[in-house]
């Protein structure tokens, strides 16, 4: 059984090609679909995939499809004393409408400056959250790295220019950090695996 499940998925990716990834990304981009990593993460996960594999990064991609890099406003700088306790709520909530992920290495790389404030405000990320209504423990617990997600998550990074030093990644992610460790033995095999392109394809065969 579990051989026909890794053929399958391997027959998967190998139906992409670059000209393949270039005429999805068009095709959503004519259709008025997002074409961010975010949304493709949620919406066509294999796409976001294949295009990293292909081209390297996903704004690599988009630039081979002749489709504008999109800019995310969440990163705007707000005036000093903008954020207010109702303020921040009203945001949580609305990143969860959304659909983003509330844990909060997740919420850190999608907009820091939020979850900055919510900790100044609310004393911490899971207090925030527990005044927005969520069950912070719940959303914490839901967090669980195999090798895809860290493989995933570092490529996710690498596109936006993170810094990705062992020092940095103990200090900002060690939740992502200590997977790495568990599934890779460290952090720099784990960001050595991210940049071999056909890495999964290689396990499967394995």
């Amino acid at each position: 059984m579990t051989t026909s499940v890794s053929t399958r998925n391997r027959q998967e990716r190998q139906t992409w090609s670059p000209a393949r990834v270039i005429q999805a990304i068009q095709a959503r981009h004519r259709a008025g679909l997002p074409v961010n990593p975010q949304c493709l993460h949620r919406d066509d996960s294999r796409l976001l995939a294949a295009g990293r594999r292909y081209f390297g990064s996903w704004s690599a991609a988009l630039k081979a499809a002749h489709v504008p890099v999109p800019r995310r406003n969440i990163h705007k700088r707000h005036p000093r004393g903008h954020w207010t306790r109702e303020r921040l709520i009203h945001a949580i909530t609305h990143h969860a409408r959304e659909g983003d992920p509330l844990h909060a290495h997740a919420m850190q790389r999608l907009n820091n400056r939020l979850v900055s404030a919510a900790t100044y405000h609310f004393g911490s990320w899971a207090e925030a959250l527990r005044q927005a209504g969520f069950d912070a423990d719940a959303i914490r617990a839901t967090r669980r790295h195999s090798p895809d997600t860290v493989l995933e998550e570092i490529r996710l990074m690498m596109a936006r220019g993170a810094d990705l030093r062992d020092s940095a990644m103990r200090r900002h992610n060690r939740s992502l950090y200590n997977a790495a460790q568990t599934h890779f033995g460290s952090w720099r095999k784990a960001v050595g695996a991210a940049q071999m392109p056909d890495y999964e394809d290689m396990e499967q065969s394995s």
